[in-house]
């Protein structure tokens, strides 16, 4: 029960206007999040290392306008042209469901570009990160 409390404060966190020049990073109850984005689109790491709630519960989630809760095929598209289409299920690619290998390159290219992408449901927008980070995703 705590976990799913957890997750729901993580995915309200997540659905907040973002900076729209660089990635955000805060640290709540042992988890690292990072936001980037505008209120067009929002793209949000939840990391979880150490697996502080017993499993791992990183996610990369996206909010186009104000439904943080889509279910969808998501393409993301790097400037080095690098496509990953990933199956975003209530806003969130979630390592645990880590399907067809998406989780690795998807954070490789959020590691080494400040922009990205996005189409969704026939939408797409340009997300600008910043400057890459680190991340503590695993």
């Amino acid at each position: 029960m705590h976990i799913v409390k957890t997750l729901i404060s993580i995915t309200f966190l997540a659905s907040l206007p973002v900076s729209a020049l660089a990635w955000d990073h805060e640290m709540e109850r042992g988890v690292d999040l990072y936001k980037a984005g505008d209120s067009d689109v929002g793209v949000s790491l939840v990391c979880d290392p150490n697996s502080v709630y017993g499993t791992t519960v990183s996610a990369v989630m996206v909010a186009f306008g104000a439904d943080p809760d889509i279910s969808a095929v998501t393409t993301f598209r790097f400037p080095d042209l690098i496509r990953i289409d990933a199956a975003m299920i209530h806003g969130r690619i979630s390592k645990a469901e880590n399907q067809d290998g998406v989780w690795e390159p998807l954070l490789a290219g959020l590691r080494a570009h400040s922009a990205v992408e996005i189409s969704l449901n026939g939408e797409m927008r340009t997300v600008a990160l910043g400057d890459p980070l680190p991340f503590t995703c695993l």
